[in-house]
Order: structure tokens, then C-alpha cells, then sequence
């Protein structure tokens, strides 16, 4: 097949001159039981850095390729690139208990000079300090003034022409915290997609986890220089102006089927069919007449009775203060009648007591001593120091007597007049009776009088409240059009974000142009590789010649890689504004073909093939060997298995 001249040819990256190293690469990661005793200690290098865990069929062991620590292994690196955390609680939990002491550390390269990144586990503190060796950092210990991670040395370094420009959510601290998620994917996150980075099942805090797709499409496109200042804030205005024209029309669509609803009530109550309109037309009157003449009807219909006479409420009210001024009589005097009688009897009583009734007839006795009188008169009364005057004695009984008939007579007098104002009363009870009838009657005739003006009222109210419904409605039928919309506006925007993805073409085209190479270096001939920014986004594809666009896990595991490894040759051509790093764990699907599985080492191996140190730096985690010839030392970096425990990251069974 003759060669396709229209599609670039895959040479190796070229930094720019005077440039011998990576900007920015990890020389070594070793992880510490604590400050005198190393568990692993793995060198790098820039270039390609493979770290293998045999699956069955290359590693002729009984024991499976997963569980080895590979995952653990980029966590870890990452973490002393500066991210938040690097395991989930349950497994931080279990170092802790086996490792309380230990720390990982790793020597970091920028721009020339060795930055040592030193994370604990849990206990102690972390720090990053510019050291020549992990060794010194760990004797030096932290200080005063120290970072607590290298996040801000690495942002300061790369990051500076991004500040102020990135997205709202986006601020200018986790300009590196956002871009390390996307040179480090999680391998959770199964090359889903060009912008799936951080899955929140890994717990590393990293806000990669929690942005927005527009806001990480804007990291992208800024990184390879695909977006400047205008068009970011005409996309940041585009979307808010977006929102309040969603919000907007859901506003004026519910506000529709609200009118509808009142006008559709208007009509039922004004008693209109569906044919009439607010306004009169030549045949019929409208919602607004009928609600005039309804009102208008209201106002004079009936005249409401007024209350009835209740000036003989005041009569009421003086025979009542008479009848109880009359009981309240009665009962004094029947009270001192009684008190009367009482006395006459006690006075009887008195006027009695000397006198014993014999068959002879009446004796009297000494009131003191109870002897017969004739019998003291006779012999002397021997208890008495005074001589007994019979006389007055007699005079006293007899004026008790009269007394008490004086008593009698008066308490007879007393219940008489008491019986008078009884029938008084008897006949004010008569007269209160029939006033409290009349009283009745005028009660019920003001509550009917009241409850008719109530309904007058209330028929007012509803005739005015329907013609004001009647001209609220025909008032917001008028202004329907007279708000400005938001239509006009979001059109110009998305013009200037028109104008700003043309003027993003030349660098989408050269990062297109080095993914077009990958993938015709990487897959078979009549298969193209194609990048597209449009306003859904940023579309990585490959189709076939005679196919199309072809889409299933493997292949589309591929094209991310694919898209990854073109922005790591523009960051290494410096190019983009991201070092030239890249972590890659696991990146085979289980059914992409071994063969073009080893063509992406032989792809990133070649790089290497310039004279002079590689300036870009790319760590793969893998469970199929990679080819024969680059399972050297110079190339697998570290090599581990799920068993024995020795054999593990951490050499210690967890």
C-alpha cells in the first residue's frame, strides 16, 4: 500500500535547545519502615519507566499479578508531587498499624534542581525541602519556613501564565492539584473518557474529584494553549447568561400554564365559554365587560335593612337592677324576721325556765336555786346572801314575755312585706320576660340584617376581586413581549466563543497533528486519528477508512492514551504548559490485542532513540510483559508480585 502522505509521520520529541532534562521528573521514590530502615528504594529516569507485576502466563508462579501494590506505587508518587492523600482511609489505616513510623520520600527534579518531597503515613510531619538527597532531607528534618508539600514550588515553576485565567471553581492553588490529576489518572477511573481523572472511591481529596467537565476542558485547552483570556470570560458569562435563560423560561413556561389556569377559572366563574377573549369583540362582550357589569350589579343590589331599635335594652337593664334590688330586699327582711323569732323564742324561753307544772296547778321556784317560792318566803333561802325580791323577779319574767310578743309582732310584719315585694318581683319577672323576648327578636333580626350586609359585602368583593383578575390578566397579556431577552446576548457570546475556538485552531491542529501521528505509528494502516473542539467539547476519535468511527472499551482505553501521549510530546517540546510527566497504571483493557498493547512501549521507547538524556518523563504500571528486549534494569524499574509478601511494594503483607 502506497504511504498516506497527508498523515504526519511519528518522530521523536525535540526539546528545545540547551534543554538536558526533564523540566520537571522524580529521580527516586523510596519508602521508609522509619528514619533507619529502607523497605524499598526504586530509582527512575526520564524516559520510559516501567513498573511490572507479572500476570500468570510470563511470571511462572502460582499467584496472580493483581494485589502487588502498583496502584499503591503511583498513589505514592503522586502524593509527593504534592497530592492531598494518597490511599483510602481503610488502607492508610492498616500502614499506620504495621508502618506508624514510616513515610515515603521521593527526590524530585525541577528545572535542574533536586527538591526532596517527604510524606508521612500518619504519624510526623510532611515537608519538601531543596536537597540533593532523600538521605540529607531525612537527617535535616523539617524547619521552620519549610512547605508542607512541593505543590507550590511545582506551581510556581510551570503555572504562573495560567493565574487568574483559570475557571471560577478552579482558583489559582489548584491549578496544579487539577492538572496532576489528569498527568496521573486514577486507575479507577478505566480511561473513560479524555476528562475522567479522579474518582472519589480513591479519597485523595484532590478537587479534581469535585470540579465541573467545563471547568477540566478549560484546563486542558489552556495547558496546550488552546484558550486565552476572551474567550474564557465570554464562556464564563455564556454559561451564567445559559442558566438564566434555562431559569427564565421555566419562570415565563410556569407562569403560561398559570394564566392559562386563571383565565380558564375567569371564564368558569364569569359563566363565559372558551370563545371569549379578554376584550370585547363585534359579537360578544369580553372577560373585562362581564367583569364590569358583575361588579357594577354588586354594588346596587338591595338595599341592606338596618339594625333594629334596641332602645328598650336600656329599660332591660333598669328592671333588672330593680328585680335584684327588690330580691336582695326580700331576703334582708325575711333574714331579720327569722332573727326576730329567734329572739321572741329565747326571751319565752327566759320567762319559763323558774316554772314546774304540778297537778295543783302553776308553783314558782327560785330562777337560782329551784326551790318553791312559798317555801323560801317561809323559811329563808339558806344559799343567798341577799334576800330574794319576788317581785321583781315576776317583773322581769313578764317584761321577757312582752318582748318576745313585741318580737313576734314585728318578724310578722317583716314576712309580710316580704311577701309584697315577692309579688313585685314576680310581676318585674313578667315585664324582664317579655322585654328578654323582644330582646331575643332584635338579636336575631341584627344577626340576619349583619349576615345579609356580610353576603352583600362578600358579593362586592368577589365581583371586584374578578374584575381586577379580569385586568391583571389582560395587563400581563399586554407586557407578554415586553421584557428583553436574554436571546440576543447569549448570540453574541457564543459568536465571540466562536471566534475564540478559530482562534484555539492552530494549537488544537498541532496537538491533532502529533495525535494523528500516534495513532497511525500505533495502529494498523486506513485507521486515523482525529480531534475535534466544537461547542460540546473536546472529541478524541479514530476511524477506519472504510468504517468510520469505531467505539468499544479497548479502543477507546486507546485513544486516551493516544491523546495523553500526544500532549506529553508537546510538553516536551515545551509546547504545552504542563511538565513533560506522565503516569499511566494499567492502561491495557482486557480485550485490546497484546501486540498493539507492546507497540505502546515501543512507541515511547523510541523517544528515546535521540542522543542525550530524554526531557520528558513516562511511568507505566502493567501486568503484561512489555516487549522482550526493553525487560532490562534500564527500563523495568521495579518488578513485584502479589506473593510471597516480600515481593510486594511495601514487602510486608498489610
Amino acid at each position: 500500500m502506497a504511504p498516506d502522505f497527508f498523515i504526519p509521520q511519528l518522530v521523536p520529541p525535540q526539546a528545545p535547545e540547551g534543554r538536558s532534562e526533564p523540566r520537571l521528573w522524580v529521580r527516586r521514590l523510596a519508602i521508609f519502615e522509619d528514619e533507619e530502615t529502607i523497605r524499598r528504594d526504586i530509582p527512575l529516569k526520564p524516559g520510559l519507566n516501567i513498573i511490572w507485576s507479572p500476570d500468570l502466563s510470563s511470571s511462572g508462579k502460582q499467584s496472580i499479578a493483581h494485589g502487588s501494590g502498583k496502584t499503591t506505587f503511583c498513589r505514592l508518587i503522586r502524593a509527593c508531587l504534592g497530592e492531598p492523600d494518597f490511599s483510602t482511609e481503610g488502607q492508610r489505616h492498616r500502614i499506620l498499624h504495621k508502618m506508624p513510623n514510616g513515610f515515603v520520600a521521593a527526590e524530585i527534579l525541577i528545572d535542574g534542581e533536586c527538591w526532596v518531597s517527604i510524606r508521612t503515613f500518619g504519624l510526623g510531619e510532611s515537608f519538601a525541602v531543596r536537597e540533593e538527597s532523600i538521605e540529607s532531607a531525612v537527617r535535616r528534618g523539617k524547619q521552620a519556613g519549610d512547605a508542607v508539600t512541593i505543590d507550590p514550588i511545582i506551581r510556581d515553576a510551570f503555572f504562573q501564565s495560567l493565574e487568574d485565567l483559570t475557571p471560577p471553581e478552579i482558583d489559582n492553588d489548584h491549578i496544579w492539584d487539577v492538572l496532576r490529576a489528569w498527568l496521573s489518572r486514577d486507575q479507577e477511573c478505566r480511561l473513560a473518557d479524555i476528562l475522567a481523572w479522579r474518582s472519589t472511591k480513591t479519597q485523595t481529596r484532590s478537587r479534581a474529584q469535585v470540579v465541573s467537565e467545563a471547568a477540566k476542558l478549560a484546563m486542558v485547552r489552556l495547558a496546550v494553549g488552546a484558550l486565552d483570556r476572551e474567550e474564557l470570560e465570554a464562556g464564563v458569562r455564556e454559561r451564567k447568561l445559559a442558566r438564566e435563560a434555562e431559569e427564565e423560561w421555566r419562570r415565563q413556561t410556569f407562569l403560561g400554564e398559570q394564566r392559562a389556569a386563571r383565565l380558564e377559572a375567569l371564564r368558569v366563574t364569569l359563566g363565559a365559554g372558551a370563545e371569549v377573549g379578554l376584550e370585547d369583540a363585534l359579537d360578544r362582550k369580553g372577560l373585562l365587560s362581564l367583569a364590569q357589569a358583575r361588579f357594577e350589579s354588586a354594588l346596587g343590589s338591595g338595599v341592606v335593612s338596618p339594625p333594629p331599635d334596641q332602645s328598650f335594652l336600656s329599660e332591660l337593664q333598669a328592671l333588672n337592677a330593680k328585680r335584684s334590688a327588690h330580691a336582695q330586699e326580700i331576703q334582708t327582711k325575711r333574714n331579720e324576721a327569722e332573727l326576730k323569732r329567734k329572739d321572741a323564742t329565747h326571751l319565752r324561753s327566759e320567762a319559763e325556765k323558774g316554772e314546774i307544772d304540778v297537778t295543783q296547778g302553776t308553783v314558782r321556784v327560785c330562777p337560782i336555786c329551784h326551790v318553791p317560792v312559798d317555801e323560801v318566803l317561809a323559811t329563808q333561802c339558806k344559799i343567798s346572801l341577799k334576800p330574794c325580791n319576788v317581785e321583781a323577779i315576776k317583773n322581769g319574767l313578764a317584761e321577757k314575755r312582752n318582748k318576745a310578743e313585741r318580737l313576734d309582732q314585728e318578724a310578722d310584719k317583716e314576712e309580710c312585706e316580704a311577701r309584697e315585694m315577692s309579688a313585685l318581683v314576680t310581676q318585674i319577672d313578667e315585664e324582664i320576660q317579655n322585654l328578654q323576648d323582644r330582646a331575643n327578636r332584635a338579636e336575631a333580626e341584627r344577626r340576619a340584617a349583619f349576615a345579609t350586609q356580610h353576603q352583600q359585602e362578600d358579593r362586592v368583593y368577589e365581583a371586584r376581586r374578578l374584575l381586577d383578575e379580569a385586568r391583571a390578566l389582560h395587563a400581563e397579556s399586554q407586557n407578554t413581549h415586553s421584557k428583553p431577552s436574554l436571546d440576543e446576548e447569549l448570540t453574541n457570546l457564543r459568536l465571540q466563543l466562536e471566534k475564540g475556538r478559530s482562534r484555539a485552531i492552530h494549537a488544537i491542529s498541532t496537538l491533532a497533528e502529533q495525535y494523528r501521528a500516534l495513532i497511525a505509528a500505533w495502529l494498523p494502516g486506513g485507521v486515523e486519528g482525529v480531534i475535534k473542539l466544537d461547542g460540546k467539547g473536546l472529541k478524541v476519535d479514530v476511524e477506519f477508512n472504510d468504517r468510520g468511527e469505531v467505539s468499544t472499551a479497548a479502543i477507546d482505553s486507546l485513544k486516551i492514551v493516544a491523546f495523553d501521549l500526544a500532549v506529553l510530546r508537546l510538553a516536551t517540546e515545551e509546547k504545552a504548559i504542563v511538565p513533560a510527566f506522565l503516569i499511566h497504571d494499567s492502561p491495557r483493557e482486557a480485550d485490546l490485542d497484546g501486540m498493539l498493547y507492546a507497540r505502546l512501549f515501543d512507541l515511547v521507547a523510541d523517544w528515546e532513540s535521540q542522543p542525550g538524556t530524554p526531557c520528558f518523563q513516562y511511568i507505566v504500571t502493567t501486568t503484561t510483559a512489555p516487549p522482550a528486549h526493553l525487560q532490562t534494569n534500564d527500563f523495568v524499574k521495579l518488578k513485584m508480585s502479589s506473593s510471597p509478601a516480600k515481593d510486594r511494594l511495601f514487602r510486608i503483607d498489610l
